[in-house]
């Protein structure tokens, strides 16, 4: 138990450092919000919170809250509740629950604009990313 949600932490830390190394070359991608999105198909809700805390903490470092903000940590809630009432295979729910998330994240932080190359870079490489995380360590279980 406790060795997974390390690995959960070291992961969360390597999608924030990409997502900062990607955006100081100014590609904006959302890797970190794509983690804590699979993390709701892996982790139980007490280590899951521990691991949204985690995440906003580094990421707002501001004391005020914005939308984007309330999106990136109730979303990711919202799909681990979810996950008990819509019921199909666990790669399918995951990448449906990051492509949804990041069209809500893009109409919460566009104002209800979506920017085609690149929303589709970004929900592209969610999917990827949150993949490459589910596998290993939905096995874990």
């Amino acid at each position: 138990m406790t060795l997974k949600l390390l690995a959960g932490f070291m992961i969360l830390v390597i999608a924030l450092a990409l997502q900062f190394w990607f955006a100081s070359g100014g590609w904006y991608l959302d890797l970190s919000f794509a983690a804590l999105i699979t993390f709701a198909f892996i982790f139980d809700i007490w280590q899951f919170i521990i691991l949204i805390l985690v995440a906003v903490f580094i990421i707002n470092w501001q004391p005020a809250v914005s939308g984007e903000i309330l999106v990136f940590s109730l979303y990711p809630v919202a799909v681990h509740y979810l996950k008990y009432i819509v019921r199909w295979e666990v790669w399918v729910e995951n990448l449906a629950a990051i492509l949804i998330g990041s069209v809500l994240m893009y109409f919460v932080a566009g104002h209800g604009t979506i920017h085609a190359p690149a929303f589709f870079i970004d929900a592209f490489s969610g999917m990827l990313f949150g993949t490459a995380v589910l596998l290993p360590l939905y096995r874990w279980q």
